[in-house]
């Protein structure tokens, strides 16, 4: 993927981001030391009219919506709370105080639902919408959880079912709750939101943790109307990916029977050796490699 090579680009042209920076480029969030019993977390998505959404279908409320959203995904994938946010805004000329009004009632909106905070940000004049989104949030030491500490044997979990990235991603609720309960209850040895598709997110967590893995197919949850060549390559859906041993696995889906609790998570496949590379095995058996594939940005 050529965002991945950039990203490569950027890392060795950033350096070293010296003390106090836990974790720098290279997952969805940076780590910031913060104080004795918590990081802070720090991430930005930038969305593009034409590259993430269709400003005629979508309107200036949804896409306002989405561009929180996004960004509140990355915080969940940490295993933390966004707290704040600022917004920085390219508005084509013909943009209007009337389309400025509805982008920041749905950003407005959504920040109500989490208990975030707009303190800031910037507007400018743009050819096409631009919305760069730019959280803060907190989480404890002990619940951080990055995209680098699955080993071999891990089980691979989705949220889930699945949905349909391609209509749903302008409307997507972020797994916050799914993220937080994980973090707060289990050992999760790594994890990652799937914006850009289980094939390339998966990819990267074999990557950070130098691993391989093998995902099963009919194993993979899909929501009505989703295809599962979508589920893999496409992404959109903002689903949690991750990873935990079989003993912690088993104590999950104990207490989600024992407690009842509405929460959905689906065993999708296991980590293996790196030199195994990651594998995909179909629904007739039939193996292939699980290609790093996902949502084009470029």
């Amino acid at each position: 993927m050529k965002e991945l090579k950039l990203i490569k680009e950027i890392e060795g042209i950033a350096g070293n981001p010296g003390k106090g920076v836990k974790l720098g480029i290279g997952d969805d969030c940076a780590v910031i030391e913060c104080d004795r019993k918590s990081y802070l977390l720090w991430a930005s998505d930038m969305l593009i009219e034409g590259t993430h959404f269709n400003l005629k279908d979508a309107g200036y409320q949804r896409t306002g919506r989405k561009a929180v959203a996004v960004n509140i995904s990355d915080i969940a994938s940490m295993g933390g709370v966004p707290e704040y946010i600022t917004v920085s805004v390219g508005l084509p000329a013909e943009g209007s105080l009337k389309a400025i009004r509805a982008l920041y009632s749905g950003i407005k909106k959504i920040c109500r639902e989490y208990g975030i905070s707009i303190v800031g940000g910037d507007v400018n004049r743009s050819k096409k919408l631009v919305i760069d989104v730019s959280i803060f949030g907190k989480v404890e030491k002990k619940r951080l959880i990055t995209r680098s500490g699955a080993k071999e044997g891990d089980l691979i979990l989705v949220t889930g079912p699945v949905r349909n990235g391609r209509k749903d991603h302008l409307d997507f609720v972020p797994r916050l709750k799914e993220a937080r309960f994980l973090s707060g209850n289990y050992r999760i040895s790594s994890m990652i939101d799937t914006s850009d598709g289980i094939a390339a997110d998966l990819n990267r967590i074999c990557a950070s943790s130098r691993t391989g893995c093998r995902i099963y197919g009919d194993a993979v949850p899909l929501s009505e109307g989703s295809s599962f060549e979508d589920a893999l390559y496409y992404g959109e859906s903002f689903e949690l990916l991750f990873t935990m041993s079989p003993l912690e696995a088993r104590k999950l889906f104990k207490d989600i029977g024992r407690k009842r609790l509405e929460l959905v998570y689906f065993v999708i496949g296991e980590m293996r050796s790196k030199k195994e590379g990651c594998k995909l095995i179909g629904k007739e058996g039939r193996v292939s490699i699980l290609k790093m594939q996902g949502y084009k940005h470029f």
